[in-house]
């Protein structure tokens, strides 16, 4: 009797052991905690792509948030390239050790492997199929060809409304020089005809007709309308300002290897290019070959280099209002 009860305890034993063994590895082996600046559906998406393309064994699941008051409690940091700086500045974050980050150039990371760019924004010119068609496509295809199109009506931003539209301008001047890119500007002065409080107004006159040409973001065109254009993009071909997004780990974050995977991810994989496309992101991949390891042209990506601290984007800003936006005395325009 006392053997069958052991054999008994010892059957229930083995079937507790291997019950506890199953739900361990089918279970989440570990949690990131993610803060964004960005769409938080986006972050979220990827989040949860790289999550199932891992075994059972080694799932994480990831808790991403855009709320300030955790973000010195978060794993990483997915946000524009200013603010990692920034933290980086101030030692909040640590060394990635990424194999595909390793492809990219000095540029699209920081001067410690402490952030890494993932994909950028390029400002574009959003173009009226009906313009175009009546001036030519041929003839919009560079920034210098805007200030020729004297019949034109323009519609952009204003350019000290917000941080985007800040670090275009900072981008524009440092990649033509500060007097050539105001110069430039007093010549598209005239045929702007509204400089919008709202990045959806120049998508929306664009789109309309009530202008010819907007300069905007790529992703604004993405986020803001869902069907077909009567409206066409164009990045010009001799480079745009860019946005830069990346991420970095938090230097008292203990899960350093499990957002390196996802780093590793989201610049190698197809399905990270994906969830860029069909949440109408807007954002383009800095590895558009993913692990064939063909970076983008960095030539093309035009950023704020010259412009480094706040008081300098000030002073920018200031002068642009000055010697641009109010340039035409009398001549409201907002």
């Amino acid at each position: 009797m006392n053997r069958k009860v052991f054999c008994l305890v010892c059957v229930c034993l083995v079937l507790f052991l291997a019950g506890c063994s199953l739900i361990k590895s089918v279970g989440p082996k570990s949690s990131v905690k993610v803060y964004t600046t960005l769409d938080k559906d986006l972050v979220g998406m990827l989040c949860e792509k790289y999550s199932d393309s891992q075994p059972d064994q080694t799932k994480i699941t990831f808790t991403v948030s855009d709320r300030d008051d955790d973000m010195e409690q978060a794993d990483c940091i997915i946000s524009n390239a200013a603010m990692l700086t920034e933290k980086a500045a101030a030692g909040s974050l640590r060394k990635v050790n990424s194999e595909f980050a390793d492809l990219l150039p000095g540029e699209l990371r920081g001067s410690d492997d402490n952030w890494i760019i993932l994909f950028y924004d390029p400002a574009v010119l959003l173009v009226n199929q009906a313009y175009s068609r009546k001036v030519g496509q041929q003839q919009i295809l560079h920034w210098a060809d805007l200030p020729k199109h004297t019949e034109a009506q323009i519609v952009m931003e204003n350019l000290t409304d917000n941080e985007s539209t800040i670090q275009f301008l900072a981008a524009m001047c440092s990649r033509m020089g500060q007097n050539e890119c105001f110069s430039y500007f007093r010549q598209v002065h005239p045929l702007i005809k509204q400089y919008a409080k709202f990045p959806i107004t120049p998508v929306r006159m664009a789109v309309t007709g009530d202008a010819d040409i907007a300069v905007t973001r790529r992703s604004h065109v993405f986020k803001y309308l869902q069907n077909d254009l009567p409206a066409y993009i164009l990045i010009p071909e001799e480079g745009t300002p860019v946005n830069l997004y990346g991420i970095g780990v938090m230097q008292n974050s203990k899960k350093q290897k499990e957002v390196t995977g996802l780093i590793d991810w989201i610049l190698r994989s197809s399905e990270a290019r994906t969830v860029l496309m069909t949440t109408r992101s807007g954002y383009l991949p800095v590895l558009p070959n993913g692990d064939k390891g063909q970076v983008v042209n960095l030539t093309s990506m035009w950023t704020n280099t010259f412009y480094k601290d706040r008081q300098a984007l000030e002073k920018l800003t200031g002068d642009w209002l000055r010697e641009i936006r109010l340039m035409d005395a009398g001549e409201d325009k907002k």
